[in-house]
């Protein structure tokens, strides 16, 4: 019996990562038959022995292979993927996260009953560890917002912890653009051309993740670096249309003033006031920044992770 999933797992030079993953993939429980597919991005192939050792160990139903992608990249690796499945419906799991025990069969029943060209499901972050001042907005900041009960849902998310149904996309390749490789935001233009297409989106709240965010990440100087960027992404879309939007542009550079100019003030007072808030009206500041130098580039993946 061929499979009707594939879970597709990208990863870059996170092998115990990867492991972690896989291991919760393995552990599905109600899920149909589905195949893995590993997508290592790292030139040096630092994830074949991790998924050799989980391709001999594969239960009944289940089919793993490995894929190496050598040219880093976040669109890279993506694409790589889409290139070799041989099912219609993608289950993307970002390396970093694991999924519960019913993640998958989850998401297939809700792609049955509210069928969509992408379907997401909550993140949740478990941080490193527990305390400090800014807990509660970096727990918020690695995870997804819940969107309420299963079904049909206006806008997207990113693509760790979704379901694509390649049979509902725009069928031009390569899906995601190469320009994102170091800077990320793939998702999102892919988004914007399935939305545009008339392609529907879909929630299940039943399909959880958690995600695992190391040390290094959990700190305001990562999460602010990050907001700067996530800042530019309305900005990015309308540079990516043809003509350029250049109104569209102007709009949101006045958006991002008043953003910056409103909570970096906010966070000043919270700051002299020592606010538990803080940390949020610092965030919105950077998006707000980010709108403001949306031509200079934040490099997160790819070659500059080399």
């Amino acid at each position: 019996m061929s499979a009707p999933v594939t879970v597709v797992i990208p990863t870059f030079r996170r092998p115990d990562c990867l492991a972690r993953a896989l291991e919760s993939v393995f552990a599905q429980t109600d899920a149909p038959p589905f195949d893995v597919l590993v997508v290592d991005n790292d030139p040096a192939a630092s994830a074949r022995a991790v998924a050799d050792q989980f391709a001999q160990q594969a239960l009944s139903g289940i089919r793993l292979t490995y894929l190496h992608e050598p040219h880093p990249g976040v669109a890279n690796a993506r694409n790589a993927a889409i290139g070799a499945v041989r099912t219609t419906l993608l289950a993307f799991l970002d390396n970093d996260q694991t999924a519960t025990e019913t993640w998958l069969a989850a998401l297939m029943a809700c792609h049955k009953r509210f069928p969509a060209a992408v379907t997401f499901g909550p993140v949740r972050a478990a941080l490193p560890a527990s305390g400090g001042p800014h807990e509660a907005y970096l727990t918020e900041f690695f995870s997804r917002p819940e969107s309420g009960p299963t079904g049909y849902i206006r806008q997207p998310f990113g693509c760790g912890n979704s379901l694509v149904d390649l049979s509902a996309i725009p069928p031009a390749r390569p899906v995601f653009d190469a320009r994102t490789n170091e800077t990320g935001g793939e998702d999102d233009l892919f988004f914007a051309r399935v939305k545009a297409a008339g392609g529907a989106f879909a929630w299940c709240a039943e399909a959880a993740v958690l995600e695992h965010v190391p040390a290094a990440r959990a700190r305001l100087g990562y999460t602010l670096h990050r907001a700067l960027a996530y800042g530019q992404g309305p900005i990015t879309l309308a540079r990516r249309k043809t003509p350029v939007d250049w109104p569209a542009i102007a709009l949101w550079m006045g958006v991002g003033a008043c953003k910056l100019a409103g909570n970096g003030a906010l966070y000043l007072a919270g700051l002299i006031t020592r606010s538990p808030h803080r940390a949020w009206h610092l965030d919105r500041a950077a998006r707000g920044l980010g709108k403001l130098i949306w031509w200079v580039k934040f490099r997160f993946y790819g070659a500059a992770q080399l």
